[in-house]
Parts: structure tokens; C-alpha cells; sequence
């Protein structure tokens, strides 16, 4: 077959791209369209490939100079009208992908989108050196996991590749605290909050508690009202308001307290290694990676357990903390599941059921190898199909490969 120039090709994806946008999408059934989107998503990506390779060039053509531009960004910006921020993200992106091959090649193929670029490129830009022995490792993370283990390993892998700075950006993170409240017209009030990754966990985590306590009183007065026709629609406050009413109940809590009393401590939940583990594991409960510095200062005035997990990502032994622990088998499985099952769902484990595997009335077990969280929404004694399943998350994904393994 003859070579297209790039012209003619551009000329025919948009006059294949104006049939597509006149083509009557009631005439597909919906299992056709959930194809649809998957494929449209994959096109998508390699376009985005496409137009940061063609940018990428543009930029150091320096063509975009000759209308007296300052940058590629301004001149993309105002030549295609799209906002300037959003047009430097683009050229960044095309620069990193000319020294990132292999992202490229998957990225072209429409199997990595521009999300999983901008990570990577960041992780290249990071480490550079290592980043280009380690590309190929973490384009097969990128291809096996989903996006938010992606993150992890990325994470994982900064640590492993410069352990000091790790730690003195972690530094930075927590000096950068702050908490603004500041009075506003007509008595009202605006609360602007920087955390850091610990002190947000907690304060997320003892917020999210009093809200859904809010939540299951809203439930269970329109059930009263509306009986099992019930729906999220019918609650009588929604998220926002929900969530306010619940951090002024926190400090309607805190100032019954009374004084003198004893903190509630922290807890710190160490993961310890399994079969694919090569490098070390420091997360919170949510999943957030966090540096052996920052959860340093927590030990002592926090409880510690310790589990530890076979090779397929299952709890198998849980250790006793200090005081006494109510519910270690429900524990394990939020340990090793930080949020629903559910392949589409991300409600935190703390507030879903834990649901048998193996039924229990099919001879199920009821242990931390046999259980999962599923939210109410999802949890199949609900809902009989038969929803995805998330993939078990493995905890602490592998760092970067060792030396011995084509790695840096």
C-alpha cells in the first residue's frame, strides 16, 4: 500500500470523524455501545499520541516564534483557542514522550492514555537515569494494573530510586501545613486546609465516620417515609451540606470531651513482605505511600499491628496490638482490601460489608482468606449478578527492578 502523508491522513480521520459524529446512535443496542466507548477511549489515546508527536515538533521547529510568541503553549493556545495551561501540559507531553520510546509506542497504540503518560513522564523526569533502564518494567505495570496501583508502584519506585529526597520532599509537604479560617459577610465563615499525607488520613478518616453516621440516619428517615421506593434522591441533605454537618459535629465532640482526657491513638498498620516484594512497603490504610520519615514520628503515641501476607496478597497471620482488638478477621480483610471489591467502586472498606466468597452456606469459611468488602450498593446478596471484580490489590508493589533483573 502507497504512503500517506501525514496531511491526507489528518484529512481523512476528520472526514471519518464527521461521519462519526452524524452517525445515529440509536441504531446500536447498548451492548454495542459499551464496545463503543472502550474503543472510542483507545482511539482517543492514539490521536493524543499523534498531536503530541506532531507538537513535540512544532515546539522545536520554533516555527511558533515567527508572530513574535513567547512559547509553543501561547502560540498553540491562541492560534487553536484552547486555554494555555491545558496547551503547555500538551507540549510537556510531547517532549517527554521523544525520550520515552517505549511509552510512546504503547501510547501510540492507544493502549497507555495521557494520564498514564503525564505519570510516567514525571517519573522520568525524576530519575532520569533510572527511568530509562527501568521504562520497560513500568510500562508493563502500566499495561496490568489499573491507574490508582499505578500510582503506587510510581510511588514505590521514587522511593526506591532516591530514597533522601524522598524524604526532604516529604519534609517540605509537612512544613507547607496550614489552616486558614477567616470570617466572611453576614457571619459566614470559609476554612481553607493544606494537609499532609498523615494528618489528612486522620482527620479524613475520623470525618468520614461522624458522615456516615449522618448518611444512615438520611436513609433510614426516607425509608420511613417512602418505604423500599427509597433512593439516594430522596435524602433529605446531599454530600456537601451531609459533610459540613458532620465536621461540626466532630467539634461539637471535641469540646464534650472532657479536659484531660486520653487521645484516641493513632494507628499505623505495617505491611511486611510477601513473595513479589523486592523493596520496601510504607502506606497508610487508604493506600497513600507515605516515607518511612513521615510515619517515624507516629510510633510513639500509636498502636502498631502487624501483618503479614502470603503471595497472593492474603493476610495470613495479623498480629495483636498493644490494646486489645475487637474484629481481627474484618481488620485483615480491610487491610488487605482498603476499599470495595467492586470493580467500578471505591467506597472505603471501613464501611462495606464483608462478604463471603465462598458462600457460607456453601460451606464458605469465615476468615480473612474468604472475605472481601463489598458497600451495600454492590454486595451481591443485594444485587445477584454478577458485577466485576476488582482485581486483589497487591500490597506494596514491587520497587524497581534489582540489579540482577535489568534494572537500575
Amino acid at each position: 500500500m502507497a504512503e500517506v502523508s501525514i496531511g491526507e491522513a489528518v484529512r481523512r480521520v476528520g472526514q471519518a470523524v464527521a461521519d462519526l459524529v452524524a452517525a445515529d446512535l440509536d441504531t446500536a443496542s447498548e451492548p454495542e455501545l459499551a464496545d463503543l466507548a472502550i474503543d472510542l477511549l483507545g482511539i482517543e489515546s492514539q490521536v493524543g499520541a499523534v498531536i503530541a508527536q506532531v507538537t513535540a515538533r512544532v515546539d522545536a521547529s520554533k516555527i511558533w516564534a515567527n508572530d513574535g510568541s513567547r512559547s509553543s503553549a501561547a502560540w498553540l493556545s491562541r492560534a487553536a483557542g484552547r486555554d494555555r495551561n491545558e496547551c503547555a501540559a500538551l507540549v510537556r507531553r510531547g517532549r517527554a514522550l521523544r525520550d520515552m520510546p517505549l511509552v510512546d509506542e504503547a501510547h501510540r497504540a492507544g493502549r497507555l492514555s495521557s494520564r498514564h503518560v503525564q505519570l510516567l513522564a514525571r517519573a522520568a523526569g525524576w530519575a532520569p537515569g533510572c527511568f530509562a533502564d527501568d521504562e520497560a518494567w513500568l510500562v508493563a505495570r502500566a499495561l496490568e494494573l489499573p491507574y490508582d496501583d499505578l500510582v503506587t508502584v510510581v510511588a514505590y519506585w521514587r522511593q526506591c530510586t532516591r530514597p533522601d529526597d524522598v524524604e526532604d520532599e516529604a519534609t517540605r509537604r509537612w512544613r507547607q501545613r496550614s489552616a486558614h479560617l477567616s470570617p466572611g459577610l453576614d457571619g459566614v465563615g470559609h476554612l481553607d486546609v493544606t494537609f499532609d499525607p498523615v494528618g489528612y488520613t486522620e482527620f479524613a478518616e475520623a470525618l468520614r465516620r461522624i458522615e456516615h453516621e449522618l448518611w444512615e440516619a438520611d436513609w433510614a428517615d426516607a425509608r420511613d417515609r417512602l418505604g423500599n421506593a427509597a433512593s439516594s434522591a430522596d435524602l433529605a441533605r446531599s454530600t456537601a451540606p451531609r459533610r459540613y454537618d458532620a465536621l461540626i459535629e466532630m467539634a461539637r465532640r471535641a469540646s464534650a470531651a472532657p479536659p484531660g482526657a486520653r487521645a484516641p491513638r493513632p494507628l499505623v498498620t505495617v505491611h511486611v513482605d510477601h513473595e513479589t516484594l523486592t523493596g520496601r512497603i510504607c502506606e497508610l490504610s487508604t493506600g497513600r505511600v507515605v516515607t518511612p520519615g513521615e510515619v517515624l514520628p507516629l510510633l510513639a503515641a500509636a498502636d502498631v499491628e502487624r501483618a503479614v501476607f502470603g503471595p497472593e496478597g492474603r493476610v495470613i497471620d495479623l498480629g495483636r496490638r498493644s490494646r486489645l482488638f475487637v474484629g481481627g478477621s474484618r481488620r485483615a480483610v480491610e487491610i488487605q482490601e482498603p476499599r470495595c471489591t467492586h470493580g467500578t467502586c471505591s467506597v472505603p472498606s471501613e464501611l462495606c460489608d464483608i462478604h463471603h466468597v465462598d458462600e457460607w452456606t456453601h460451606g464458605g469459611t469465615t476468615d480473612p482468606t474468604n472475605g472481601e468488602p463489598r458497600c451495600p450498593a454492590h454486595h451481591p446478596g443485594r444485587r445477584r449478578k454478577n458485577p466485576p471484580r476488582r482485581r486483589r490489590r497487591s500490597r506494596g508493589p514491587r520497587a524497581a527492578p534489582s540489579d540482577e533483573e535489568d534494572g537500575s
